[in-house]
């Protein structure tokens, strides 16, 4: 195995090409936030073993559980969050029809009784009732051939889709109802000493999380592997790239693997941001700066929501009592969800700081 070792800690402002018009550059410090420490209040739930993600749909919380549950357990729970009791479990474990074997991402459904899920590893998304008791699905969909190599997508309007890929040139990509690409947006820029990254690296290199608000046209990335927060406006189809605290490249090796280079970061990769939500006045952002060496000693991952305008201006720090590793906002109650990342981990209940209303 040819093994090049490439190790880079590059700054922003030197290791890119000039951006094109439909992009704007920030670059922030930590300094740039006000703090404000928030407590919040934790429920548990002996059903739920090993959270990975969470959902909202009106007022319902959607957990759903890690990979490494017993195949018998479900995949998703449903929670009240009216009155904090435990509604439901739903996602039978299974590759057939109606079954997922994970639940990457939840989605409001067509009425108030149900919701869907996406399942990266069968990648298809799978519809479910709030209301029966059974662990099967309604209905499944089965994406395209064009949608293969997204990491994560949702609903932009009512007749198209946003994802991120992990191979494609373009930052974000755009389908259609039937899954049919549409578009693409916002080319990588090269980094300025390696040229020859190609689009699968740089995808790579600044991979993370993907979310959005499709009544306010707003689509964040998050970047899980550097200091990076990109905000996407699908009206005018323009870019906010908003750089730092941290404004070096993560080190990494190149290793041919059957004759393509793969992008290696390591046994012990550096976590950023881990999670982010659009509101209708502002960007919140999870962020932690922590190893997974770190994180593995101490169960902290990340203590910090960020919060930004639409521009990407700076606001506030909001400063946890508890580490989470992704969350929601329940803009009806000014309440954040977060799941805990605790030996007896569970949901973590703030109230958003009046500063913020």
């Amino acid at each position: 195995m040819n093994r090049n070792i490439i190790i880079l800690f590059l700054f922003v402002l030197s290791s890119c090409e000039t951006a094109s018009e439909d992009l704007s550059y920030r670059i922030i410090q930590e300094k740039d936030f006000k703090v404000i420490p928030i407590t919040s209040q934790k429920y548990y739930f002996e059903e739920i073993i090993n959270p990975s993600n969470i959902g909202l749909v009106d007022d319902k919380i959607l957990i759903s559980e890690a990979w490494r549950v017993p195949e018998e357990h479900p995949r998703i729970h449903i929670i009240n969050s009216k009155d904090w009791t435990y509604d439901k479990p739903k996602g039978k474990h299974g590759e057939g029809p109606l079954e997922l074997i994970d639940a990457s991402l939840f989605y409001k459904g067509e009425n108030a009784d149900t919701f869907w899920t996406y399942s990266m590893n069968r990648r298809k998304i799978v519809e479910y009732s709030m209301s029966d008791a059974t662990l099967l699905g309604k209905s499944e969909w089965k994406m395209t051939e064009p949608m293969m190599d997204l990491w994560f997508f949702t609903q932009a309007t009512d007749s198209s889709f946003l994802g991120i890929s992990r191979v494609s040139e373009n930052r974000i990509l755009e389908f259609d109802k039937e899954g049919n690409k549409i578009g693409g947006y916002g080319a990588w820029e090269k980094v300025k000493d390696r040229p020859d990254l190609n689009d699968y690296q740089l995808s790579h290199l600044n991979g993370g999380f993907f979310k959005g608000n499709a009544n306010e046209g707003l689509f964040i990335r998050v970047g899980l592997f550097r200091d990076r927060l990109e905000v996407f406006n699908n009206r005018d189809k323009s870019f906010i790239i908003i750089d730092g605290p941290d404004l070096a490249l993560p080190p990494f090796e190149l290793i041919d693997a059957g004759g393509i280079e793969h992008l290696y970061l390591g046994l012990d990769p550096h976590y950023h941001y881990r999670d982010a939500i659009v509101t209708k006045s502002y960007i919140f952002a999870l962020y932690g700066g922590v190893s997974l060496s770190e994180f593995n000693k101490t169960s902290v991952m990340a203590e910090q929501i960020w919060v930004f305008d639409h521009k990407g201006k700076p606001l506030w720090n909001l400063k946890l009592d508890r580490s989470l590793i992704n969350f929601v906002i329940n803009e009806d109650t000014n309440e954040i969800y977060g799941l805990t990342t605790d030996e007896d981990p569970g949901i973590s209940v703030y109230t958003i700081p009046e500063e913020l209303l």
